[in-house]
């Protein structure tokens, strides 16, 4: 029986559970939270707080999510209680001295980058875990500091105790603050469902539905018909899976990967394409809808028992979501048709998003394509490609296109998110969209003029110093050596 108790000021689920007793402090912030320049400075936070307790092990850890950042440990009462004094203490306040150490160790757990959040949102809000913590040396101390007091305080937090009793020692000594909203999803993609290619042989897809339980049955019952008909029937993928993200705002994104070789990536993706279209013409397998739902309703009985739903109602508790028991959970599960399931199938397809093996292509299934340049050119001064007279810049005072065969990619001054700015004179723009404009010096004809211009017109705030490129890699003017993947950056 799950109650809702007050420690501190901070809400509070607790329930008794099978196994050790284990218990998590959440804060309602993550990666969505961020911006492009200070992208990292959550994940900062989390290290630093963590730094007075030494490497993370497998009785305590620190998670940054998308919207979420909590901190979990697992032991005895006495345990969790110097677990959680701990954290509270370093949020409260911060040791500064410490930050250069929390750095580094982000370093050695660098994570990778989401293309498909990218595409789909842009270079903000959902769709910055596509990009990399470019700006991470950039975090001043001040700028840390303020982030965590705006953020890790006790009216944007929310605890959870799997066990009998709060322990009685436990205090959460956190600064007072104000709730932190999640943030609303943007969109990059006029119309969908779109495509767009990915930097390897992989195929995956996303797609953003209501938050409920047949959404949760269509991803698994998805993965399932992925098994079937790209693995086990024609042997031409190496990996699938699904997931469903729940969200704060009440949508859920369901994400579909399946793994390619490179000599089957056109099978692998036209084997996905087909089983997207023949479950949205609602082609769905009873025995699978029947297997997924006795599945899952056994995973919440068990995780129920585990203390493993309590995370998730933690996190309810921050977005304003209703607690639902186990046998409301399990009823709405069991509830959901076949039916049910085909139109969430429908309405995915609708919204969804494909990532395509590199040079390939969806349009030929329908899919439209997401878009790779802007369509619009600034008002300003052309700049020739020095040896490349299919290209040029246009700088003016509403920002810098890069156009390339007649197709334009620009960053207007007003809408940009971030400016990439190297040493030896580079510099890249980044829009909310997403679309990124490179100006190197070498390349195009005053180029010195337009990045004067750049520097000048950018918030000091929006900029990314980047470390010294290699000098072999810095490009010289030879034809074509800009290519059209510049006009997007993947967050490589």
């Amino acid at each position: 029986m799950i109650r809702q108790v007050d420690v501190d000021g901070v809400p509070t689920v607790l329930a008794p559970a099978t196994g050790p007793m284990h218990a998590g402090l959440v804060f309602r912030v993550g990666t969505a939270d961020e911006t492009l320049p200070v992208r990292g400075i959550t994940r900062l936070a989390e290290h630093l707080a963590l730094d007075a307790l030494g490497a993370a092990g497998q009785r305590h850890n620190g998670t940054t999510g998308v919207e979420h950042t909590f901190f979990h440990v697992r032991g005895t009462a006495e345990e969790i209680t110097g677990f959680l004094t701990v954290v509270c203490d370093a949020l409260r306040e911060p040791r500064a001295d410490r930050i250069a150490a929390a750095r580094e160790r982000m370093r050695a757990t660098d994570r990778g980058t989401d293309p498909l959040a990218l595409w789909r949102h842009g270079a903000r809000d959902f769709g910055l875990p596509g990009y990399p913590e470019w700006g991470l040396d950039g975090i001043g101390e001040q700028r840390l500091l303020d982030w965590i007091a705006r953020y890790f305080n006790r009216e944007n937090a929310a605890l959870w105790i799997a066990g009998d009793e709060v322990p009685a020692a436990l205090k959460l000594h956190l600064a007072s603050g104000a709730r932190q909203p999640a943030p609303e999803p943007s969109s990059a993609l006029p119309a969908t469902p779109a495509w767009f290619a990915g930097p390897d042989s992989d195929v995956a897809w996303d797609s953003l539905v209501r938050r409920e339980a047949r959404a949760a049955v269509f991803a698994n019952v998805l993965e399932r018909q992925m098994f079937r008909e790209l693995w086990q029937r024609d042997g031409i993928s190496d990996a699938v899976r699904t997931d469903y993200q729940p969200r704060s705002g009440g949508d859920a994104r369901i994400v579909a990967y399946a793994g390619a070789p490179a000599d089957k990536r056109g099978a692998v993706l036209g084997g996905l394409v087909d089983v997207l279209a023949t479950m949205r013409a609602g082609v769905v397998a009873a025995d699978d809808v029947s297997a997924v739902v006795r599945l899952t309703a056994e995973g919440l009985a068990d995780a129920d028992a585990r203390g493993g739903r309590l995370p998730g109602h933690a996190f309810n508790l921050l977005s304003g979501q209703d607690l639902k028991d186990l046998d409301e959970a399990v009823a709405e599960v069991r509830a959901v048709t076949v039916d049910d399931v085909a139109g969430v199938a429908a309405r995915a397809y609708d919204a969804g998003l494909l990532m395509v093996p590199s040079g390939a292509r969806a349009d030929w299934a329908g899919y439209a394509g997401a878009p790779a340049c802007s369509g619009t050119t600034v008002a300003g001064r052309l700049h020739q490609a020095v040896r490349a007279p299919e290209q040029h810049l246009v700088s003016g005072p509403g920002g810098v296109s890069h156009v390339i065969g007649g197709e334009p990619s620009t960053v207007r001054y007003d809408d940009c998110v971030a400016l990439l700015a190297w040493p030896d004179g580079a510099r890249q723009l980044i829009g909310r969209d997403g679309i990124a404009v490179r100006i190197e010096p070498a390349v195009f004809r005053d180029a010195a003029e337009v990045i004067r211009a750049v520097d000048a017109r950018v918030p000091a705030g929006a900029r990314i110093e980047m470390p010294a490129r290699d000098p072999s890699l810095i490009p010289a003017p030879p034809a074509g050596w800009i290519r059209r993947l510049t006009n997007r950056l993947r967050g490589r």
